[in-house]
């Protein structure tokens, strides 16, 4: 297992772990805001397969989210089914909370549905207790509304 960033040329993995309403969208808004230097996405791969992903953004309209050099914004965490429950949720949030902070970052926030129970259990147990906010948006026609959480 290897953790790495997800060029431009590779954004279709990331179809492996979601179903997009609209998958031409999603990858012009990702190669804009990776060639921009807004976000990066993190994989965890198994040889050439890519199990994991997790989104980090840099910039955001809104500081609870992320401030420049200091809070980063994790979001689009998500595991392929098949290996869900056995710990790798928890190691990709850990690396690449590892690799931010070696990059100067301090604070970190994720967003979660107050109905998503696995995800509220692993963001507690990695210490992302402190409520923020709370939060809507919506994403390619679908609504959220989710708790911003924050890990200091």
């Amino acid at each position: 297992m290897y953790i790495r960033t997800i060029n431009t040329d590779e954004l279709n993995l990331l179809f492996q772990l979601f179903e997009y309403n609209d998958p031409d969208e999603m990858i012009a808004e990702n190669t804009r805001d990776i060639t921009e230097g807004k976000i990066d996405i993190f994989g965890l791969f198994q040889e050439d397969r890519l199990i994991g992903e997790i989104h980090a953004a840099y910039v955001h309209y809104d500081d609870r989210f992320s401030v420049n050099n200091k809070r980063v914004y994790l979001f689009a965490f998500r595991i392929h089914k098949d290996f869900q429950g056995k710990g790798y949720g928890q190691l990709l949030m850990n690396k690449v909370i590892s690799i931010l902070e070696e990059k100067g970052y301090s604070e970190f926030t994720v967003g979660v549905e107050d109905d998503n129970e696995t995800a509220i259990h692993i963001y507690s147990k990695l210490s992302f207790t402190q409520l923020i906010g709370r939060m809507s948006e919506e994403y390619q026609g679908d609504s959220y509304e989710f708790g911003l959480y924050m890990k200091t």
